[in-house]
This record gives structure tokens, sequence and C-alpha cells, in this order.
């Protein structure tokens, strides 16, 4: 499975704002993946949530799954642990995000006050799209000053819990004119398609499809198709013995060195890698913070 790290290494460690730190999408298949809260040094918060498979966290003597569309907040050290059980018989995929800060714990216990352990969130819910857009923000070196970090962390605990409020927002069905937009990138992503097909397609013009796709899906039209491209690809480079210039044309690269740069950005390896290793490689990449 594919899979995306970045970790936040900051020069001051006494930092007193909101801080990112590893923040990530993964996937286990394995028993030895197993966390007890107790049996950790550190002080820190975390929130994982479930993409495919399903995990288990016992919490404070309770049993919940994890499954697909569901997550948990926890707060390290406490009484839980969560793990991997091969029962299962598919891989455990989730996104996770790790903070602390002095800030951080009191609005953490709010969001558990208000939910429990394990919460349900819809794929297109705000707060996974703001995680989806954090990982690849991180990955553009964007994400370098502290503050910046703070206040992103910040409206991120706030879209969580104004979604525990039921605030209309996140998670509602996503509009005709961005599920349009869509089924045009994932029928025609071999295409040389254009920003203003794409708005052609949702009914509106580049500039307000810019913003519908900030707003419901956290990234940018031509991101979410590079996003699906290199989904294809992956799938392609895993499943076929096609070349890696056959794979690139045929998910809309004109250009196969291109398509090697994205590719490894986005996934960690080169796709020759990625195929070796069948999908298993770890990206670890690490962002230090002054």
């Amino acid at each position: 499975m594919l899979k995306t790290n970045y970790e936040f290494r900051y020069s001051d460690q006494n930092n007193p704002l909101m801080a990112i730190r590893p923040i990530g999408w993964e996937s286990t298949a394995s028993e030895t993946y197993r966390w007890d809260g107790m049996a950790r040094d550190d002080k820190f918060v975390l929130f994982q949530y479930t993409l495919a498979g399903e995990g288990h966290l016992i919490y404070h003597g309770r049993h919940y799954t994890v499954p697909k569309n569901h997550g948990f907040f926890l707060h390290i050290p406490d009484s839980h642990c969560y793990y991997y059980n091969s029962a299962s018989k598919t891989p455990w995929e989730y996104i996770f995000l790790v903070a602390s800060g002095t800030h951080v714990f009191p609005l953490w216990h709010d969001l558990m006050a208000k939910a429990g352990p394990v919460v349900s969130f819809k794929p297109q819910a705000r707060p996974i799209s703001m995680l989806w857009d954090m990982m690849q923000i991180a990955g553009d070196n964007g994400l370098r000053d502290k503050y910046e970090i703070s206040l992103t962390l910040y409206d991120w605990i706030l879209s969580c819990l104004r979604l525990m409020d039921g605030m209309p927002d996140a998670g509602k069905p996503l509009p005709e004119s961005i599920q349009r937009a869509l089924q045009l990138m994932e029928t025609q992503y071999h295409r040389l398609l254009t920003l203003d097909e794409i708005a052609a397609a949702a009914g509106v013009n580049k500039h307000h499809c810019c913003r519908l796709f900030a707003k419901h899906i956290g990234a940018t039209p031509i991101h979410q198709l590079t996003k699906i491209r290199i989904a294809e690809a992956c799938r392609l480079l895993r499943q076929t013995n096609e070349t890696v210039v056959a794979i690139a044309a045929s998910t809309g690269f004109d250009n196969s060195s291109y398509f090697g740069k994205v590719f490894r950005k986005m996934v960690g390896a080169s796709p020759q890698q990625f195929r070796e290793q069948d999908g298993s490689l770890i990206s670890d990449n690490q962002l230090f913070i002054n």
C-alpha cells in the first residue's frame, strides 16, 4: 500500500504552541502492530482514521472495532491499546495525525468528551479532507512556520468540533457540480484534461470551480486529477507488466520523466521502486521547523 509520512522536528523543544508531529498515510497487515498507551514515554495526542480494513481499540477496558470511515482520538499516555488483528484478513489502511502542545490537550479532551474515543466521519468530511490537504502541503514544503502549523492544527480541531456539534458543513453529499467534475476526471484521466474542461463539466467558471474543490474536496481540481492518475498508475504497476513509459502515457502524462517526478513526490518512491517493492516502500520525510 502507499505510505507517505511527514515528521515535523522543532528546534524549540519547549514550543508552547500547537505542534503537529508525524502526519501520514500507512497500512499494516501484521499482528506485531500493537501500541500500548501506557508503555510510551512521551506525551502527545493522536487521531487515526480507517481508509480500508479495520483496526481494534481497547479503551479503559472496553473493546471497539474501528472499521472504514471511523477513527479514534487518544491521549498518550492513557489506558488503551490499539492493534491489528489478522482475522480481519485485509490490511488496515489509515491516515493519522500526532500533535502536542499545552493548548492541544484541553481541546482534545473536549473532542473526546463530545464523541468518545471512536467517531464516524464520512470520507468527504472537512476534518478528513483537511488531513489530506495538510499532507499535500507538507509534501510541497509548505508547512515550515510554527505559527502557521499551530493555526492549521487549531483550524482542524475546530472542524472536528463543528462536525460533532451537528453544524451543517462537512459530511454532507458533494454538490452535483463537483460530482460531474469528478466523473469526468475518473473516466477521462488518460486525456490531457485542462482546468477549463473540468470547470465546464461542473457547469461553472474555473475560478468558482477551484473554490468549490477547495471547500468540498480540500484540494485543487488539478491536484485531485493528479491523485486519480497516480492511484491508477499504482494499480497498473502492481497488477500489470506494462512499462513505466506506457503507464505514464495511459494515465495522462505526456512525459515519462515528469510522471516519475510527480510519482516520487506523491508516493515517496520512483515507479520502478514501487513496483519492485510491491507498493510496500515506506517514505519517511522529515521537516525541520525553526
